[in-house]
């Protein structure tokens, strides 16, 4: 088998069926679909069984890093291939990753992400480059060099060797929420010299955060998983200059927006939100070192 598709799922009852039609209309047949149910309290195992997909469910909640890991275990395909329960797939997804891996020099690829239009408010959260880019893309917020290769990479849209993800050490299950642990994945493939093309042709749609309290809650979780991720890389400048240089893209390129001020805003209450979950995800480490000693 060539492909073998990951999909972590979490109370998803409502876009697992999106995901599904897009997954049976895939014009490659060459592949298997293993969604991991993560304790889910709805329906998601239950649509997923009416599905053609083998179906893993957790007894307890562990986060998207160990479900992908637990996909990955069980997977049959030579290469896999990360998606996520709220995502929908072009029909030529699989085929144009089927090219990239043929007919290019790589280990692993990123696809692009197209953001469904939303609210005011979900547009301009869109605006701030997440997920994979969110409405500004992909190499706004990552850089790609001139041959096409970047040094990230997203887990709702992309696909690398199966024996190489194992060699790299797959998802690092120390990270709870999504958001760093696909970063540290791309590092860690990058440290041992194997490349990412970004290929914009591979899409996948994904829809809009539009809820404000949502946006806070992510926002401090993004904070906590980059305290983690500070933990384990020792050079962190050019993961700030990165950061920088996509904010000043970010800036550029909305400020003649009507959406600019919105922008703004959120930009600022992301910064904040994420310092403050940086912060509380320190002290909790020190909290507990400080209590075991």
């Amino acid at each position: 088998m060539r492909f073998s598709v990951i999909v972590p799922a979490y109370e998803a009852e409502a876009t697992l069926p999106i995901l599904f039609y897009s997954l049976s209309n895939q014009s490659c047949k060459d592949f298997e679909v293993i969604v991991i149910d993560d304790c889910s309290r709805d329906g998601t195992p239950d649509i997923a069984r009416s599905y053609d997909c083998k179906l893993i469910q957790l007894q307890q909640n562990r986060g998207p890093a160990y479900c992908r890991n637990m996909g990955t275990k069980n997977a049959r395909g030579e290469i896999l291939v990360f998606t996520d329960s709220d995502c929908c797939v072009d029909r030529y997804w699989l085929e144009y990753i089927e090219k990239h891996f043929s007919q290019n020099d790589t280990e692993a690829l990123m696809g692009s992400i197209v953001l469904r239009p939303s609210t005011f408010l979900g547009d301009s959260i869109s605006a701030l480059g997440f997920p994979a880019g969110g409405a500004i893309g992909f190499d706004k917020i990552w850089k790609v060099d001139q041959k096409g290769f970047t040094d990230s990479l997203s887990s709702c849209n992309c696909a690398m060797k199966k024996d190489i993800f194992w060699e790299v050490g797959g998802f690092d299950e120390s990270f709870p929420y999504p958001g760093g642990e696909d970063s540290f994945l791309a590092y860690n493939l990058r440290r041992m010299n194997y490349r990412i093309r970004y290929c914009p042709d591979v899409l996948v749609y994904h829809g809009a955060r539009d809820s404000f309290w949502d946006f806070l809650k992510w926002q401090f979780r993004r904070g906590e998983s980059s305290f983690i991720f500070a933990t384990k890389v020792s050079n962190r400048k050019n993961f700030l200059s990165l950061r920088m240089w996509s904010t000043g893209n970010i800036i550029r390129y909305y400020y003649k927006d009507k959406k600019f001020p919105m922008v703004l805003f959120l930009l600022g209450t992301s910064l904040f939100l994420q310092f403050i979950g940086f912060l509380f995800a320190k002290h909790k480490r020190e909290a507990y070192a400080s209590f075991n000693h």
